[in-house]
């Protein structure tokens, strides 16, 4: 019979599509992952992955064994957390969230998981909503802490609150009345945060519902940057209200109050309902606890 390790070597080959991934993500070195997955094959008699291939795949048998192999694996993991303490928990624990939340409340997040498991490796991951989403499909995330895109999510997730947004910009580019309609709006140059952004799928389905089209933007992958250029004069930019008050407050910024507003950005901790799921579950809720989304509904 093949041992634990090795199942979870031939399971996340399978999963992640190469040796090296695999390793990276059980953080042991290749030919470990190698050695393992030869022995699994030498203990069942047959060959479970392709290897004339550019990417590993696997063989008829492989395709065979490898959803009792999950099972198993699932199995050992709810005994695993059924007779052990939650503080046992050790390995590597990959979340990605937003960059407003890195600026905010990420410190008091790792410090309560920290706590609740001080053996586990910590590695946050910044970046886009479209892309953290993807990082979890893809396994290489294990939960994501963001704003929901549109759609349906079909992922187990938590809901975390909501965060306004609001349309700023600098005094020396629009001084007049602090209420516009949406279609003077549009007649300013306007900063938005990437395609792949949530706030970015926020504006652009709210000026389709709108019925209004944009035309002079500037594009940007980075919400400080966006900021920095709204003080600077180039444009309308919309923004999360709570996060840059300091700037209305230091008059850096003005709030220009749209008619009709746009929604506000709904955050969720999302993950997949595989055999991280107990404990993804269990930092979701401690996200619930640690954000500061509810100060500002």
């Amino acid at each position: 019979m093949i041992s634990h390790k090795q199942m979870e070597a031939v399971y996340w080959v399978m999963r992640l599509g190469t040796f090296h991934a695999a390793a990276v993500h059980l953080n042991v070195s290749q030919s470990t992952i190698s050695k393992r997955v030869q022995e699994s094959e030498a203990l069942l008699g047959c060959e479970i992955f392709e290897r004339n291939t550019r990417n590993v795949e696997l063989t008829p048998m492989g395709r065979s064994i490898i959803g009792i192999v999950e099972k198993i694996l699932d199995l050992h993991e709810e005994i695993r957390h059924t007779v052990r303490n939650p503080e046992q928990f050790s390995g590597r624990f990959r979340f990605g969230t937003t960059e407003m939340i890195a600026v905010s409340w990420l410190p008091r997040l790792v410090s309560a998981i920290r706590h609740a498991y001080p053996h586990v490796v910590l590695e946050p991951v910044i970046d886009n909503a479209w892309t953290l989403f993807n990082g979890l499909r893809e396994h290489t995330l294990d939960l994501v802490i963001t704003p929901k895109l549109r759609g349906e999510l079909d992922l187990p997730h938590l809901r975390l609150g909501s965060v306004g947004v609001s349309w700023m910009c600098s005094s020396s580019l629009y001084d007049g009345p602090s209420e516009l309609p949406i279609d003077r709006l549009v007649e300013f140059p306007l900063l938005i945060q990437s395609e792949n952004s949530s706030i970015y799928d926020l504006v652009t389905h709210w000026f389709r519902q709108c019925g209004v089209s944009i035309n002079r933007t500037i594009i940007c992958n980075n919400t400080t940057a966006v900021a920095e250029l709204a003080k600077a004069g180039f444009g309308m930019a919309c923004l999360p209200t709570m996060y840059f008050m300091p700037h209305v407050n230091s008059s850096a910024l003005r709030i220009i109050r749209i008619v009709p507003e746009p929604p506000p950005l709904e955050f969720v901790a999302a993950y997949r309902n595989d055999r991280m799921a107990p404990i993804c579950a269990r930092i979701a809720q401690m996200a619930q606890t640690e954000n500061d989304f509810h100060r500002h509904e």
